[in-house]
């Protein structure tokens, strides 16, 4: 179901069905956040929404609870995103619903959320003892560097470059933006890998730290700074990724890039 901010469980109190309940299931246009930011309908990147759901169980065949990490993987081109307190709600209603294995649970889940999407969405079940959620973050962290900030309006002409060219991967801990809904503060760690002119450190710092009191989701806070990166220089490569802290037993990781992932999915620690 696609709905506007209104009719979304996000804020409210609601409580979680005790069956199993693809209704619960609320959607959110991508193209409407888009031209809030003058992305409109065409977006020069190619990417995946990463959903990690850690407080997911249900009932085996002979009613045993069940329990393993959920992943969904979505791709950035589908029609909506999933609003994240629906998708909660949904999973909770499995957990007192009975399934006759693994695989009927993945299809379900599947089904469900392809359908609010409006295309195919990837699902992995993952062993809560076993599989291992992601590499460590690579590169220079940049939240040591001196920086005098100005503002807290992101705008691309914060961001400098010298010209030279320069192949790098950095991130910083520190960024902070608002959830549009609630009003409450998104913490992330933010990673960036380009190869082009140089990107002057300090002056990407000051921009990323502008986004504290920033309203936006998080799919579409990555595709800004991407956007406004590729502003400043058209990078050969260019991969901004968004880790966000988990609320309510998920974390969201945006990923936009001018090229597919070369490397497996990385995670911040404190995610």
């Amino acid at each position: 179901m696609n709905s506007g901010q209104k009719d979304l469980p996000l804020g409210r109190a609601v409580r979680s069905s005790a069956e199993y309940s693809p209704d619960a299931l609320r959607a959110i246009s991508r193209d409407d956040q888009r031209r809030a930011v003058e992305l409109k309908n065409i977006h020069p990147f190619i990417g995946e929404d990463v959903w990690n759901c850690y407080e997911f169980s249900w009932l085996g065949s002979e009613h045993c609870p069940c329990a393993a990490t959920l992943r969904i993987v979505v791709p950035c081109d589908t029609k909506n995103m999933v609003e994240s307190k629906s998708l909660k709600l949904y999973l909770n209603s499995f957990a007192q619903t009975r399934f006759a294995n693994e695989q009927e649970v993945i299809e379900r889940l599947k089904t469900d959320v392809s359908e609010v999407c409006g295309a195919p969405v990837d699902i992995l079940l993952m062993n809560i003892d076993k599989e291992h959620l992601g590499q460590e973050l690579t590169g220079d962290c940049l939240d040591q560097l001196a920086v005098r900030i100005e503002t807290f309006e992101p705008r691309a002409a914060i961001l400098t470059t010298n010209g030279a060219p320069r192949s790098e991967s950095v991130f910083s801990h520190v960024f902070r933006s608002i959830c549009p809904v609630t009003g409450q503060p998104d913490h992330a760690t933010i990673a960036i890998a380009y190869e082009g002119g140089a990107i002057q450190r300090e002056s990407l710092l000051a921009y990323l730290v502008s986004y504290r009191e920033y309203e936006g989701f998080h799919e579409h806070v990555v595709e800004r700074i991407y956007r406004d990166l590729m502003e400043v220089d058209s990078f050969s490569r260019l991969s901004v990724e968004g880790h966000f802290l988990r609320r309510g037993g998920i974390d969201i990781n945006p990923f936009r890039a001018t090229h597919p992932r070369t490397r497996p999915f990385s995670r911040a620690t404190r995610q």
